[in-house]
Formats: C-alpha cells, sequence, structure tokens
C-alpha cells in the first residue's frame, strides 16, 4: 500500500474531487522527499523543518492534515499499527487564523467594478454577485449548469465537494445578471461561465477587487467568507448557514462566530468611553 493506493481510495471511496486529490499528492510527495521515517519522531522533525523554512502555518496544518489522512488508512490496511501523526507534537498546530470579510459598504464598491457595457463585464458582474449571494466556492460557481437554475422558486442546484448536492436560494436580481449571459440556444447541460477555466475566473475576481481598491491580495473566497459573516450578524442560525456553505461539520462554520466576535471587540473599543 503506497500514495497511490491512497490516493485512489479518496476518489473512489471518499469521492473527493480531482483538485482535491492532487492537493494531496503534492503534499505527501514533499513528505517523500524528506526521506525521514513515519514515526511521531519522524513527524516532528519533518514538521519542524517545515517550520524553520519559513513556510506558513496554515500550509504547515495542511501537510500535516495530508499526513494524517494517510496514516489513518494506512492503519486500516494494517501497514501501521497507530496513527503516528496523531502522537506527535502539538506544537506543530498553528493558530487558526480568522477569514478575511468585507464590509457591506466594499461589497457594493466591488458589485460595481465590472464594467456591464461589455460581454466581460457582465460575466465578471453575475460571477460576483453569485459568489457573495450564494455563498459558492469558486470551483461550484464554474460548474454551475444552466439547468441548475430554477428562478420560479428562486434557487440553484450547487454541486459541492465530494459530490454533494445542495439547494441554495437566490435574490431574483443575481438571476436576471446570470440570465444576461444566456443565449435562446443555450442547452441545461451547458455551464453558465461557458466552460471558462478556474484561473481565468480567479483572476477575474482579482483584477475587479484591484479595481475597486480593496486589497492586494484577493482572492474568490472573500466573498464566501462576507456571506456567512453578513448572514451572523443580521442573526441566522448557525446551522443554516452551515447548510447553505455545504460545510460536512458545524465546528468548521464556527469560525464566523470568531470573526462576529472581532467585530464587536473592535466596535467596543472605538466607542465606550471606558474600553
Amino acid at each position: 500500500m503506497g500514495i497511490d493506493d491512497f490516493l485512489m481510495h479518496l476518489r473512489a471511496e471518499r469521492g473527493l474531487s480531482e483538485n482535491t486529490a492532487l492537493a494531496y499528492r503534492r503534499d505527501l510527495a514533499q513528505w517523500e522527499k524528506s526521506q525521514l521515517p513515519l514515526t511521531s519522531e519522524g513527524i516532528e522533525r519533518y514538521l519542524a523543518q517545515l517550520h524553520t523554512a519559513g513556510l506558513a502555518p496554515a500550509s504547515v496544518a495542511r501537510k500535516r492534515a495530508a499526513l494524517s489522512s494517510y496514516c489513518r488508512f494506512l492503519s486500516r490496511e494494517g501497514e501501521l499499527e497507530t496513527n503516528p501523526v496523531a502522537v506527535a507534537a502539538s506544537l506543530t498546530r498553528p493558530e487558526r487564523k480568522l477569514p478575511h470579510t468585507l464590509t457591506t459598504t466594499q461589497l457594493l464598491e466591488l458589485l460595481r467594478a465590472p464594467d456591464r457595457t461589455t460581454a466581460k463585464g457582465r460575466r465578471d458582474a453575475a460571477l460576483l454577485e453569485l459568489l457573495y449571494a450564494g455563498g459558492l466556492r469558486l470551483s461550484e460557481a464554474q460548474h454551475l449548469r444552466w439547468g441548475d437554475l430554477d428562478s420560479k422558486q428562486g434557487t440553484i442546484l450547487v454541486q459541492g465537494k465530494g459530490g454533494k448536492e445542495r439547494h441554495v436560494p437566490l435574490a431574483a436580481i443575481v438571476f436576471e445578471s446570470l440570465h444576461l449571459l444566456c443565449s435562446e440556444s443555450v442547452k441545461p447541460s451547458e455551464p453558465v461561465f461557458g466552460g471558462v477555466g478556474r484561473v481565468t475566473l480567479w483572476r477575474a475576481v482579482k483584477e475587479n477587487v484591484l479595481t475597486a481598491g480593496l486589497g492586494t491580495n484577493p482572492s474568490p473566497h472573500w466573498l464566501r467568507h462576507s456571506f456567512a459573516t453578513h448572514l451572523l450578524n443580521h442573526g441566522a442560525d448557525l446551522r443554516a448557514i452551515q447548510e447553505l456553505l455545504g460545510h460536512a461539520r458545524i465546528t468548521t462554520t464556527q469560525i464566523y462566530t470568531h470573526v462576529a466576535t472581532e467585530r464587536l471587540r473592535v466596535v467596543y473599543r472605538a466607542a465606550h468611553p471606558r474600553a
């Protein structure tokens, strides 16, 4: 049993996407290059090397998680007695970074950034509105098909991670922006964004964030984070946000409660005389 067997397991039994499987392959290939033993001591040395090399804490955590999943697989297959990552030093676990969100004013500036008099501008505008109004991942927007849109019900069918489907409500104004991209001969199986690649859509988000002057290192996930945070700030139930985002675990969604709490602290310090 080796890495190829593990990747086959990820695709066939756990239903992970090809992009996720490739990310695992890259992380595990880096581990193989270290030539360290697959023991708790070896893993501690490997993670310490990553820290020393200046790798971002989030990247170290991802590589640690990849190794842990691989070792759990080997344990189930009888190749390892225990998961050595589970007993590796906890000092390799980084603090969780709060997601970046945009204010309502910043979101409006971003949505005004595309030039809607051009075909590209209309596409960019529809993409930005969809990512924020639906909280979609960029890959989910990329694979959205015309047949997934139900403007009468005001919902779209989203193909999430691991092939999991979810219905997400959208405002009428977002459907209007999407239908501006539609021709009379379009088929239900055709992608809404015309088969444009993920990198092209990512660049579209980046260009418009820069045009709006909202940051120098933008990410499409900013809109997804803003979607969840704004819902929470306006009283939405955490479980409902979990369903809308397509999170498998509520603990993943709970990070947004920390974002909301941090903003309350900022408001308190700025406004309270005794702060």
